[in-house]
């Protein structure tokens, strides 16, 4: 075995990298194949969000949130002094909030219009990641470990239970969708469109505890891995905890709804399950075991997850349109069923060959500044 407890570990870049490839690459492939023979229902309705159950698209946006607080530890950690934050810590993350909620706007916020009726100030992933950021980087100074298990508890139970007796479960009826309503028409300027033009049922302000909580189960589901034991006692624990919470989402299902839209404590406790499982995993699999043969794509893409998603995600008219140029030949040669295989074919390979020249100039400039250290 190749058992450690380096300062970074393979298995968030994998973690990273098969989300961002379920994304930007496994998702469109199961579209343009669906597009070309026709796929049953049953397999397409796991790639779509619909409100109420569970699905393996579902899991995205939360395993991205987890993944935040899951490396903190590692990103923040070695920025705190004697453990206490001082003012470099502080405007560290301040920069780093202020770059995710930025590109959030860029990506689904519309900032680009330079329309002020468009524009939305919160309803992108970039940005719930960055709440959760905030909030992890507040908890992880405190000592007691006591506490930092007690907040996410705290802040996942006080929201579920404003959804629970503040409303209903419907779209319109639920507790954090009229907070959502009232709150952006607050600062929203005269003639805004910006609720008329948002994704139907999704909720992001009053959701600000969910998404802590979901970055904090992530960051003490590193604190696991790190702590004391074997590699495969630590991994063991957070499979543990992974089963724990999906037996919880499973158990109160019947009275509490799965709805993603607006992160009831069901869907929640469920996703973080199926989270921490994922982490237990590929923690053994990558840190204990050291297994590396055949990972190169998915850490490509869990080393630059950052612009896999703006590429492959909000600018993906870029890749598309290579695509479709590329395979312009395929119906006349191959038959119409080739088409879309083709385009997702030719736009996956433009993605994966700009990412190896991204990882490429980052490991040379990180070569030049060593140099000159």
């Amino acid at each position: 075995m190749a058992e450690t407890k380096s300062a970074r570990l393979v298995s968030l870049d994998l973690l990273r990298g098969l989300d961002m490839l379920l994304l930007t690459v496994v998702g469109p492939f199961f579209t343009a194949l669906n597009e070309a023979v026709g796929l049953p229902d049953a397999v397409m309705r796991q790639f779509h969000h619909a409100w109420g159950g569970f699905t393996l698209w579902d899991l995205i946006m939360p395993l991205f949130i987890f993944m935040c607080g899951a490396a903190v530890p590692f990103a923040l950690g070695r920025r705190l002094e004697n453990g206490r934050t001082d003012a470099k810590y502080w405007i560290h993350v301040a920069k780093r909030f202020a770059l995710l909620w930025f590109l959030g706007m860029v990506a689904q916020g519309r900032l680009l219009t330079l329309d002020l009726s468009q524009i939305s100030f919160f309803d992108n992933t970039l940005q719930t990641i960055a709440c959760g950021y905030l909030v992890a980087a507040i908890a992880l100074p405190v000592k007691s470990r006591k506490v930092r298990i007690a907040l996410p508890m705290v802040l996942a139970l006080a929201y579920a239970a404003i959804l629970h007796f503040g409303g209903d479960y419907s779209q319109t009826g639920n507790a954090a969708a009229k907070f959502e309503t009232w709150f952006v028409s607050l600062y929203s300027p005269a003639g805004s469109r910006v609720l008329d033009m948002a994704d139907p049922g999704y909720t992001w302000w009053a959701t600000i505890p969910m998404f802590g909580a979901m970055t904090l189960c992530g960051l003490e589901a590193s604190n696991i891995l790190m702590g004391e034991g074997s590699g495969v006692v630590r991994a063991a624990r957070l499979a543990l905890m992974g089963a724990a919470l999906l037996a919880v989402g499973w158990a109160l299902s019947p009275w509490i709804p799965p709805i993603k839209h607006i992160y009831t404590l069901t869907f929640t406790a469920q996703a973080m399950g199926w989270c921490c499982l994922l982490y237990a995993v590929l923690h053994f699999v990558g840190d204990v075991l050291g297994w590396r043969r055949g990972t190169w794509l998915i850490v490509l893409f869990g080393q630059t997850s950052l612009m896999a998603y703006m590429i492959g995600d909000v600018f993906k008219c870029v890749p598309r349109a290579f695509g479709a140029k590329a395979a312009s030949g395929f119906p006349h040669a191959f038959g119409e069923a080739s088409a879309p295989l083709g385009r997702w074919f030719f736009a996956a390979a433009f993605l994966v060959v700009a990412l190896t020249y991204i990882r490429r100039a980052r490991a040379a400039q990180r070569g030049a500044k060593a140099k000159e250290a």
